[in-house]
């Protein structure tokens, strides 16, 4: 019975040291690292679709809240005489079921001078106790409108976000450009058609002491009826490894991705 106990608690150790080793491998951290950003990008993301909407003069305050919310749920409040003008989106303080299917609480401010899609006219976003599914953002985001070579609406985003975890400790810092060309739905007011290719680069970090930098080699497709980026190809460096390569697939709209290592492909779910 001894050498049974024994035995039972020498294998305990055992599988305990390998979960701890598999919690150290660097491409399990790496994969970590980058489900944690591929979601930052697509909630930021989701924060300039809805400043536009919002800005949006052919769309009333009830739609535009109709196609960031469930239920109306956002209330947006537009002060045209403010110089620059100034639009508060508001979640309220529970919880409130957004399109992408995440939850949104608090407030993003947006000041703007001159009109949406007009080249030259800029906006900024900043936040108030502002939470997405539970994780608190802060920072700001600006938006300058212009155009394509090719004639298409050109919204050139520079953001400088920290973002915070409800189950880990510390802070994420995301600091960055992405340049998003709208290539179909900008003749109509509704998102769900509205197409993007974005490209860009940044840098930021994490806890516990990670660096990381990025650059997007092919270009990010989002499409307003799909949750996750469809296709287009991110490279990572964390805390000068060797690069990574986040791929988003070719066009169907799921939560599958790829990561390239020098090791070879590996598949993903997004979150």
């Amino acid at each position: 019975m001894q050498r049974l106990i024994l035995l039972c608690g020498l294998s305990l150790v055992l599988f305990l040291s390998a979960c701890r080793k598999d919690d150290q491998n660097p491409e399990s951290l790496m994969e970590q690292f980058l489900r944690t950003d591929s979601e930052n990008e697509q909630i930021t993301q989701f924060e300039d679709d809805g400043a536009e909407a919002s800005m949006d003069q052919r769309v009333s305050v009830g739609d535009a809240s109709e196609m960031l919310s469930s239920s109306r749920c956002a209330i947006i409040i537009r002060d045209t005489v403010s110089i620059p003008r100034r639009i508060t989106i508001d979640y309220g303080p529970v919880n409130c079921l957004c399109r992408d299917g995440r939850y949104r609480r608090g407030i993003i401010i947006i000041e703007y001078t001159g009109t949406r899609g007009v080249s030259g006219s800029t906006a900024s976003m900043s936040f108030s106790n502002y939470f997405v599914n539970d994780r608190g953002i802060s920072g700001n985001r600006s938006l300058i409108f212009g155009t394509s070579t090719t004639g298409n609406p050109l919204r050139t985003a520079q953001f400088n976000l920290s973002i915070t975890h409800p189950n880990r400790s510390g802070s994420w810092t995301r600091q960055g450009v992405r340049i998003r060309e709208k290539i179909a739905g900008d003749s109509t007011v509704t998102l769900m058609d509205d197409v993007y290719l974005i490209t860009g680069s940044g840098s930021g970090s994490g806890a516990n002491g990670v660096t990381f930098s990025h650059s997007i080699l092919t270009p990010l497709r989002k499409e307003g009826a799909c949750r996750w980026l469809v296709s287009g190809s991110i490279q990572f460096s964390r805390n000068n490894q060797a690069a990574r390569t986040l791929d988003f697939g070719n066009g169907l709209c799921d939560d599958q991705a790829t990561i390239t290592t020098s090791n070879g492909v590996r598949a993903i779910t997004l979150p």
